[in-house]
């Protein structure tokens, strides 16, 4: 049932995978319990098609529930668990909070150059949101300025 509201989000039937991740994440909950990596990965789910309908506050809220769930069963320096912060730093770039997301991403691409080395495809990935996030952010305080 997860991969349906993969599928569905894929599709454009974003309403759709939204009802449907909500509901995977609910008989997760209540059958593998809140900390299990199967109920992580369906809240993970569920915030990118929560991200992709536009809901950014909600989204935030819950990508940080999912990146401190992974912090702590995972490690904060799993691989997926610095996918969990590079999702939350282009959420919170696309919120304009630009500042958190660039300190965000930045650690992001530390750690993936440590673990998973410079040219592995998450680190350039990574290092490819930390440019754009830095442009954006660069961008704002020019238009700031600008409008004092």
């Amino acid at each position: 049932m997860g991969n349906f509201a993969l599928t569905l989000r894929a599709c454009g039937r974003l309403t759709e995978a939204e009802k449907t991740g909500r509901e995977v994440l609910a008989l997760r909950r209540e059958i593998l319990g809140e900390r299990h990596p199967d109920t992580v990965l369906a809240m993970g789910n569920l915030a990118t098609i929560i991200y992709d309908l536009g809901q950014l506050e909600d989204a935030e809220k819950m990508e940080r529930e999912v990146l401190a769930l992974r912090r702590e069963i995972l490690g904060p320096r799993h691989p997926t668990t610095l996918l969990s912060m590079a999702s939350l730093a282009i959420t919170l770039k696309d919120n304009d909070q630009l500042e958190e997301a660039e300190n965000m991403m930045q650690e992001v691409v530390t750690l993936q150059r440590e673990i998973l080395g410079p040219r592995h495809r998450d680190t350039v990935s990574a290092q490819k949101e930390l440019s754009l996030i830095r442009r954006q952010r660069k961008q704002s305080i020019r238009s700031t300025r600008k409008r004092l």
